[in-house]
């Protein structure tokens, strides 16, 4: 009998020591520096990239206007946004990915703001609480660029077709003139705009690496 209660007791034991172990290797939540930290990081990589993507909106669109005159002349009667062919197309359809995987890393900047804002507001002890703040405003001011940004894109998109639809057949020089005249005013209106971003994108950044010193 007591050979028996001797094994239930080593199989209760050796339970216990398997539950320990599991949970020994179970990960352990972040603490706040690491969240911290990581969500600084996620910042400085994600406007790194966010550069590249503004730097090939900005080409594409400087390209845009010398090709659609050089194409003009080699496809009259055509709309080359249109044409899947064209050096036009190819080079929108650049500008298009591009604005996609700008739009998709403001969603993850806006993750990494909403982690340092919870900090932000609860000025959690051994945390340097000032420049989560600082960049947090950094992180907003961001935020409303990217949606002027998207409503000026979302204009100029339209403008665009409605351009290559109403010059696809116009040979008439002086009309051309005007109609490219008008539609560059959008092209000015992004370039500022494209300015301003770009502006705040370094000082968040710059804000980054900063509180990841105070973190030390």
């Amino acid at each position: 009998m007591r050979r028996r209660n001797w094994g239930i007791l080593g199989s209760f034991i050796i339970l216990f020591v398997f539950a320990g172990l599991l949970g020994s290797c179970e990960r352990k939540p972040l603490t706040d520096k690491a969240q911290v930290r990581a969500s600084a990081n996620t910042v400085i990589s994600t406007i790194k990239d966010q550069g590249t993507e503004l730097t090939a909106i900005t080409n594409s669109l400087e390209k845009s206007q010398s090709l659609y005159l050089k194409e003009h002349k080699e496809k009259p009667n055509e709309n080359l946004l249109k044409n899947k062919q064209s050096d036009v197309y190819a080079n929108v359809s650049k500008r298009t990915t591009a604005l996609t995987t700008l739009t998709t890393d403001y969603k993850t900047l806006n993750s990494a703001a909403d982690t340092l804002a919870g900090f932000a507001k609860s000025k959690t002890p051994n945390l340097p609480t000032e420049q989560i703040q600082d960049l947090v405003q950094s992180l907003k001011i961001i935020s409303l660029d990217h949606d002027t940004f998207s409503q000026f894109m979302d204009e100029f998109t339209k403008a665009e077709q409605t351009f290559y639809a109403d010059t696809a057949d116009t040979t008439d020089e002086k009309a051309m003139d005007t109609a490219i005249g008008r539609f560059n005013q959008y092209y000015g209106a992004l370039y500022q705009q494209m300015e301003i971003m770009q502006a705040n994108l370094t000082t968040a950044q710059q804000q980054s690496k900063e509180l990841l010193k105070a973190l030390k």
